[in-house]
């Protein structure tokens, strides 16, 4: 150490050099950092069991000559070096130099994806050429690696020439917004290699719908004209045999019947080949419950007759499973429920699941709780693999502010999937109930014949972003004890419109009518009567407080109108925000009776994303409330409120 000029004596550089250290560790405000005296090393970290000893840290920087922002953002994630800066490095100064000789590649494939195909990428590591670094040359730490990339002129596709293409059919209904051209491999746009790479797949799916499950694309020539930085591209298709779908083999099952699971796929040998068909049998196994997984796979050549072989793999989930479930609501009180499943009695995917709730606890008192209890066993593929039987007993106490109802429910079903999406139930219910309002006591005998219609094209169940779901119902009904027969019929819509490109912003709405025909209100149960109010319905209003009154006290009403509207933003990965409106009543005609005025109530929520569904929490104000209405109302749950 030298202070102006002239070297310390040793004694005085040592104490210098100790005291400068010390000083150095006493001035950090950080953990102290590791030195060293007399050969002894201090405050030293242990190392990371995971980072190699001859591990070679790096640093890199990237310079993208004339890109704009969107070009010099792919070469960022395209670069390994780059996304994996903060990453374990690599092992060895080997390894390293093999991971920069990989961004060669990388980084001209993603010039490629965008367009450019005269680019060149140059570097370097601290300013040598990595091809003249030996594989176990000693580098600095951390080794500085320069990326100088000049993407050269856009591309734009010049000649476009596909053999063998199918022409547009109704095959392709659901399909016509992709097409080549419509994703840009056409004369005069960009070259995007992905436009050629997508477009051979589009043309093999087009073939695939029509019966042909061996398509392929068997030439494809690529020139580019440097002078007039244009591509030429040339594809040719060979769409192969037409075929039919042979033997569906099964692997996999355990507990359940394998020729059943063949069957529940709804694939028959000597159909035509779909891969719609495929899809639909995927779909219906998954809603067995049953597997884990489940994937058919094709033979990659058609056996005799022209058909095609599959394979059916699955893997078994464990018989029985148990949960539960909480919620809140300040005006409905907090909920409580769980329930035991048994998934495959006999092999068949036979279900049994009992369920047990407890909800409204808003008090000491378990007379004021509702109760819920209930045993359903399902038997998927009664006659098709697309119909369920099933059956149902259930006993359940409510006692909101204006009734106590006792019921007991006994129903049989059908329940038949006509398509993907839309869904026929018929059924058969009987139930007896005791209820007790301010008009005194009543018992009602109730016999029911529901049928329904269920079309559901939402792409997420818990969290949709598009689509909708519409269900219309008539269930026609007799009561015994007072001698009414009638009918009850529902309609309700939901919608999701995405406001831009990633999902981030959706606007929802929903609204929901119902209608009693053939009894007055003082001779239906209270249960079936119409109510609004509460987490479901119309929210910052109290569980069933909104509807016709007498004396004061809400009676339930033979109609009803709701309706909501929800602007839903995702801020972050996990976390987002909604502010809607609610709007509805129950009426005394049988029609709703807009003379009388509808409630409205307006919120604000946050959504904190999981794998299971978003957890939701709303806070809701009456806007018209009345006297005896509740003030805010706020509501935890799991998914989106409708």
């Amino acid at each position: 150490m030298r202070v102006k000029g002239k070297r310390l004596p040793p004694t005085t550089a040592r104490f210098v050099a100790v005291a400068a250290s010390l000083l150095s560790i006493s001035l950090l405000p950080q953990e102290a950092a590791a030195f060293e005296l007399f050969g002894h090393r201090f405050f030293e970290a242990a190392p990371d069991p995971d980072i190699s000893p001859d591990a070679q840290r790096y640093t890199v920087a990237i310079d993208t000559v004339g890109a704009d922002d969107t070009l010099h953002a792919a070469v960022l994630a395209a670069s390994a070096l780059w996304t994996g800066r903060d990453d374990t490095p690599p092992p060895s100064t080997a390894a390293f130099l093999s991971r920069v000789n990989a961004e060669y590649g990388r980084i001209t494939a993603a010039l490629y994806r965008e367009g450019h195909y005269g680019g060149t990428v140059e570097i370097t590591i601290d300013g040598q050429d990595p091809d003249s670094i030996a594989p176990d040359a000693v580098l600095p730490q951390p080794a500085k690696v320069a990326m100088r990339i000049t993407p050269g002129p856009l591309f734009r596709f010049g000649k476009v020439e596909i053999t063998g293409a199918p022409p547009l059919g109704r095959e392709d209904a659901d399909f016509k917004k992709s097409t080549p051209a419509k994703i840009g491999l056409a004369a005069g746009e960009p070259a995007r290699a992905g436009a050629v790479t997508e477009s051979e797949k589009l043309l093999i799916d087009a073939w695939r719908r029509r019966g042909h499950p061996l398509a392929s694309v068997v030439k494809r020539d690529t020139i580019a004209q440097h002078d007039s930085s244009t591509l030429d591209v040339a594809i040719t298709v060979d769409p192969g045999l037409a075929a039919t779908f042979g033997p569906l083999a099964v692997t996999g099952t355990n507990q359940m019947d394998a020729g059943y699971t063949a069957w529940m796929t709804g694939i028959e040998p000597g159909m035509p080949y779909s891969p719609a068909a495929i899809e639909r049998g995927q779909k219906n196994l998954r809603r067995l419950q049953v597997f884990s997984s489940q994937r058919i796979e094709e033979a990659n050549a058609l056996g005799p007759n022209g058909q095609l072989p599959l394979t059916l793999n699955v893997a078994e989930r464990p018989l029985h499973v148990f949960g539960g479930g909480v919620s809140y609501a300040t005006e409905d009180g907090a909920g409580l429920e769980a329930y035991w499943q048994h998934r495959n009695l006999f092999g068949h995917a036979e279900s049994l699941k009992l369920s047990g709730a407890v909800n409204g606890i808003a008090g000491v008192d378990p007379k004021d709780f509702n109760y819920d209890l209930s045993a359903n066993f399902t038997r998927p593929g009664v006659i098709t693999p697309f119909t369920d039987f099933t059956a149902g007993l259930e006993a359940k106490r409510e006692t909101p502010d204006t009734y106590t109802e006792t019921a007991i429910t006994a129903k049989v079903g059908l329940s038949h999937a006509i398509t993907e999406q839309l869904t026929a139930t018929l059924g058969l219910g009987v139930t007896a109930s005791r209820d007790k309002d301010a008009q005194g006591t009543d018992k009602f005998l109730l016999t029911g014949l529901p049928l329904g219609l269920t079309y559901d094209s939402r792409d997420d169940k818990t969290d949709p972003h598009e689509g909708f779901n519409a269900k219309v119902s008539a269930e026609p009904f007799y009561e015994a004890n007072f001698g009414n027969a009638g009918v009850i019929a529902d309609a309700s819509i939901a919608s999701y419109v995405p406001l831009d490109r990633d999902d981030r912003f959706v606007i929802a709405g929903r609204l929901a009518a119902g209608s009693i025909l053939g009894a007055p209100i003082d001779e239906m149960p209270n249960g079936r009567l119409y109510y609004a109010g509460g987490g479901s319905s119309v929210r910052g209003y109290t569980y069933r407080s909104l509807g016709p009154k007498e004396n004061g006290m809400v009676t339930g009403g033979l109609s009803h109108l709701e309706g909501s509207v929800e602007l839903r933003a995702k801020v972050t990965e996990h976390f987002g925000v909604v502010g809607f409106v609610d709007a509805g009543n129950a009426f005394a005609s049988n029609y709703p009776d807009f003379s009388e005025s509808l409630h409205f109530a307006a919120g604000a929520g946050i959504r904190y994303y999981t794998g299971l569904g978003p957890v939701r929490l709303d806070v809701a104000l009456p806007l018209n409330r009345e006297r005896g209405d509740s003030t805010l109302g706020v509501y935890i749950g799991l998914g989106q409120s409708f």
